[in-house]
Order: C-alpha cells, then structure tokens, then sequence
C-alpha cells in the first residue's frame, strides 16, 4: 500500500515536470521523452500493485475504547473471506441498531374510546390528578360548552364520569399539589375532605363512595341538620373528627355550573351504617361549628386541586377527589381576558392571560388569595403569554416567537430568547434535563435549546419520520397529510421526548444524551397513532405503586399535560423510577402497520370521529 501511495506521488511529481519541459525555450526533445517512459514505467508498476490480489485481502477498522480512536489492519487468506466477514459484520451492525430502537418504542397498552355527548366535542387539554387516585382530567369542547371526563385507571382504564362544567372552551387545565405546610398530627393526613363551594361564600363536601365516617351517630345528624340551612357558610362546615385511615363522606347534590347548589343529606348516610334520624338544636349545632372551623379550613388546605381554565377568562377550582357529575366548582375565578396557560411552581399558582398578564396566587394556611393576586406584564394584548413553562426554577413565557424568562422571586424578566426569525409563534414547549424543546406554528421542525446558554443545539425534521409511518396510507390521504404537517403537542417522559403530529402520529426521540456537538438523536415513528390531530399528550404514574403519593408529598406536579417537576424544574426520582402511562388524546384511532388494509381500514374509519385516548406503558 505504501508502495502504490509512493508511485502515484511520484506520477504526480512527473506531470509538474512534464508542464514545466513544455515551457522550454530550448529544444528539450529527449527530455520529453524520457519523461514520458519514466511515466509511462511507474503507471505500469501502479496498476501491477493495484490490481495484485493481496491488496484485495486487508481490512482497515477503527473504533473507539477509553483509551481512545484505535485503529486495526486485518489481513484475510484470501479475498472472498474478507468478503463474506465484511457482510457478517455489517448484518450484526443492523442488528444491534434494531434492537436498541426496538428498547425506545414503548409498549402500547390500550385505546380508550370517548364517545361524544354533544357534536363537535374535541380534546383540548388533559393533566392527571394527585394523590392516591390515579385519574386523569381530560378537557373536551366543541366551542360552545367546556366538558370534562374523568379517565380512571382502576381497575382498568375506564371514563367513569363526563359532564359539562361551563359555558365556554377549556383552554387549559392543571393539577395543584396541597399546601406544602404539613399538620404535625400524622392521623389528620389520612383525613381527606373535599369542600365544594354552591358559590364563594357557601359549600358542601364529598368524598368518593365506601368512605368511613368516624363520629357518633349524633354527629352524623348534627352534620345532616347543619346541611339543612340554604344559607350555611364555610362556619358551619361539620368538624372531621382524626383517626387513622379515615375519611369523611360528604355528598351533595350540585351537578351544572349554572344551577343552584340544593343540598341533599340523604347522600350523607347513603354508605354509612350509623346513620340515624336524630336530631340536634341550632344552638348545639353552632357550638359545633364554631369550634371545628379552623380544623376544616387547615384539612381542606391539604387538598390537592384542579384548576381548569377557561376562553371566557374563567378559572375553575376542583377538588381533586371530587365527583364531576354532582360538583360544582369549589372556587371560580374570573379575569378580564381569556386563561392561556396555568403553572404550579413553589407553592405559587402562575396563570398567563390573553391580554398580555401573568397572575400570581399565594395561599397561606387558610387557603388560596384568589381576591387580590399579584399581576405582571410581560406580554401584550396583540402579543401574549401563551405557554408557560418551568427551566430548573425559572418561568419561561411564550411570545410570538420570543420567549422571556421570568426570574419566579422578583418577578422580573431575566433574559430573552428569540427563537423564530420569521416571528412564527412557538406552540408548545418541554423541558427534558438541561435542554428545551420548543415547536413553533405550522412546522414539523423541533428545537432544541440549552437552558443556560440559550443556544440551539440543533433543529430536528420530523417529516421524514412521519413520511415512513404513513407509507401503508392512502396516496392521497397520504399526500394531505404531508402537505400541512405540523406539531401539535410536546411531552417530555423520563429520557424520550414525545411528539404529537397533525397528521395522528405520534413519534418518540431518544434525548438523554443529547450534548453540544452530539449526533443527531433518533427519531422513532410509533405503530399506534390517531386518524387525525393528536390533541394532548400527558403522563400518569401507573397505579401499581405508591409514587403517586410521593409526588404528592414532595410537591410535585406534572403541570398542564408536562412532565413531573420538582420547583428546581429537575425531573422527579420517582417518576424516573416508578413505571408510568403516557397519554394521547385524538381524533380517531388508526393502526399505521395495518393502514393499507382495506378490511382493518373499514373497522377502524367507523371510529375515525370518535375522540381516542391512547395509553403506553414506559
């Protein structure tokens, strides 16, 4: 080889000096023509060498190990085994490629259909509950009435209730972990009541069937005859009395937002054995009250709650344990302008609305400030805030094609990132580690930044990825799809990074190594996917395990369908640990490998309009 690279220099060498002779004014004949033998001997001995069988049997490879890039020369009998070794090696590397894409795809475990209750109804948001109740909330509209249903994981995922809670489109909705501040008593957390307000100064309780009342049978009337006054306020809530693994059962008859709470106490005993039909005097049912005010108003602030935003600049206040078919909302909240995006972080309620606004809301033990928050301008009215998103403590503010990042202690804008030249607005975000994951308006590019240095990483180009999964589809259906593809929605889920697509398929990207200078990461098209938009993508701890609570205890939130965070914004141990369902919500449910069958396709086109929740295992 050094032979063949050492003749070819000097080929070279002698076409120099055959240009340089021509440039002679002398006669230089013989010259010529001894350069032209002497070139005409050295291509002679090159070709000998480079067509010399031996040539034919080394094989040059490079890898890398701690110590370094090393490089090895392999010498085969003849050139036929180099041949057949180089087709073995490369079938071994596809192999092993397979098998770790194979690790990424996620097990898929069931599709949910939602059957819709008014025409026009679509996903709009969705955010699992916290504490001991795996459910998941999930938002549905058609433009006139905002509806939730309630995705129960036990014993099976299943919607067990679904009703209409306003009068205007659910624009975004998120889970409230309880006051971070912990009642010494270690008996009052098993106590768990749910305080439902018929409006701001009035209330009712509930808590799931097969509660436990610990009371007398007096008390049990005391607390119908303290629910029999239309005008009750939270004074004169009954006093939940501490035992260990109890809980008081409070039921009421509320159902829609627009009618009048209507106490019924007949729910009170409905499950309770030591009901009776005593009766007690106003005046014991006073002192009563009176001295268990402030234990109810402390047992309530433990509560974790849902807060629900709305188009009409409403934000409703759930209980997370409540009944959504009975309750009406604990607390409602109105604004000037439409609710965008809603965000817990340290013990503070962050709310972006349409006229450029963030509000902040505190709690201290005796619940939430919802009469006077703080309010900052960050955005304007042609401009605002529309995604919220926690970076390691930080509140990153979605503008157009801006983000701003506002430091959450002197609610001051720290740094601002621009993020789309062409002032495209960015749709949705995500934080996995130290990058975020940002999808800006009618693209299928998403990027990467650093959180820290507000560098781009790099950009990644879903369409081909999509591309493949769609090639079982119909030209045409095909054709639509890739001509207005975009991203939808963003999930970061322990080390993947989860997108949702307009065309219904949904893609996972392998993203826990991903560093300045780094390849670029995998991108994986799921078999399951939706016939059209894919509305949200959440998670949920799965329900065998005890995380839920941990995340609960540690303050922990996985916020507006976003991954679990601690106020740092790092990601949760326990939610790095504890097996997890991830959800999509669409339109439709399509199953790509089998998307050119024409038998399946018909099955499955009956369910193209009947929203879809998928689940995986991860």
């Amino acid at each position: 080889m050094k032979e063949i690279e050492h003749l070819s220099e000097d080929s070279s060498k002698l076409i120099q000096i055959s240009d340089l002779t021509a440039s002679l004014r002398c006669p230089h004949g013989s010259l010529e023509e001894a350069i032209r033998e002497l070139q005409r001997e050295i291509q002679r001995q090159l070709a000998e060498r480079q067509t010399n069988d031996a040539q034919l049997n080394v094989l040059e490879l490079t890898w890398n190990t701690s110590s370094g890039i090393q490089n090895m020369t392999v010498v085969f009998s003849k050139p036929e085994k180099r041949t057949q070794w180089e087709e073995i090696f490369a079938e071994a590397k596809q192999k092993l490629a397979n098998s770790v894409e194979r690790c990424q795809i996620p097990e898929f475990f069931v599709s949910v259909p939602i059957r819709k209750t008014r025409a026009g109804l679509q996903f709009t948001c969705a955010s699992p509950t916290l504490g001991v109740q795996k459910d998941v909330w999930v938002c549905n509209s058609d433009g006139y009435v905002g509806q939730v249903c309630v995705l129960s994981l036990v014993p099976e995922p299943s919607v067990t209730s679904c009703n209409g809670v306003c009068n205007a489109r659910i624009l975004c909705v998120s889970s409230v972990p309880a006051s971070e501040e912990r009642v010494p008593n270690s008996s009052l957390l098993n106590v768990n009541i749910a305080i439902v307000d018929a409006s701001i100064n009035s209330g009712v309780s509930n808590r799931p069937n097969n509660a436990t009342v610990v009371s007398s049978p007096s008390k049990v009337a005391e607390r119908k005859g303290s629910f029999k006054s239309t005008n009750s306020s939270r004074s004169s809530t009954p006093r939940a009395l501490a035992n260990n693994d109890s809980n008081v059962q409070l039921d009421s008859g509320s159902s829609s937002e627009e009618s009048d709470a209507e106490s019924q106490p007949e729910r009170i005993a409905s499950n309770q054995s030591c009901a009776t039909s005593a009766s007690l005097t106003p005046n014991h049912r006073q002192q009563d009250s009176t001295a268990s005010t402030n234990a109810v108003e402390e047992t309530e602030n433990q509560q974790s709650t849902m807060w629900l935003g709305t188009e009409d600049g409403c934000i409703h206040v759930y209980n997370c344990t409540d009944n959504i078919r009975i309750k009406k909302n604990k607390i409602k909240i109105p604004h000037v302008s439409a609710v965008y995006s809603i965000l817990y972080l340290d013990n503070r309620v962050f709310v972006s609305l349409a006229n450029g606004d963030i509000c902040v809301y505190s709690r201290d033990r005796t619940g939430w400030n919802v009469s006077s928050p703080l309010s900052v301008t960050v955005g304007t009215v042609s401009n605002p805030v529309v995604k919220l998103l926690n970076v390691h403590g930080k509140l990153w503010c979605a503008i157009q094609g801006t983000i701003k990042v506002l430091n959450t202690k002197t609610l001051q804008i720290d740094s601002q990132i621009q993020i789309s030249n062409d002032s495209k607005p960015i749709t949705n975000m995500t934080v996995l580690n130290d990058y975020v994951w940002i999808s800006v308006q009618n693209s299928a590019h998403i990027k990467c930044c650093h959180h820290e240095s507000f560098e781009i990483i790099f950009e990644v180009n879903l369409a081909p990825s999509v591309n493949k999964m769609l090639s079982n589809c119909d030209d045409i259906i095909r054709q639509h799809k890739a001509a207005c593809l975009r991203v939808t929605s963003l999930l970061a889920c322990k080390d993947l990074i989860w997108v949702g697509t307009s065309a219904g398929v949904l893609l996972t990207i392998g993203a826990h190594n991903v560093a300045k200078g780094s390849s670029m990461p995998a991108v994986t098209g799921l078999p399951h996917g939706h016939t059209g938009h894919v509305r949200f993508l959440t998670f949920v701890e799965s329900p065998d395990g005890d995380s839920a609570e941990l995340l609960a205890s540690e303050g922990s939130v996985p916020s507006g369908g976003g991954p679990s965070t601690q106020p740092d914004g790092k990601s949760n141990k326990a939610s790095q640990q504890q097996d997890l369902l991830v959800i999509s919500g669409g339109d439709g449910y399509e199953d790509f490998r089998s998307a050119g069958n024409n038998t399946l396709s018909e099955v499955a086109g009956r369910e193209d309009s009947t929203n879809h929740l998928l689940l995986w295992k991860v």
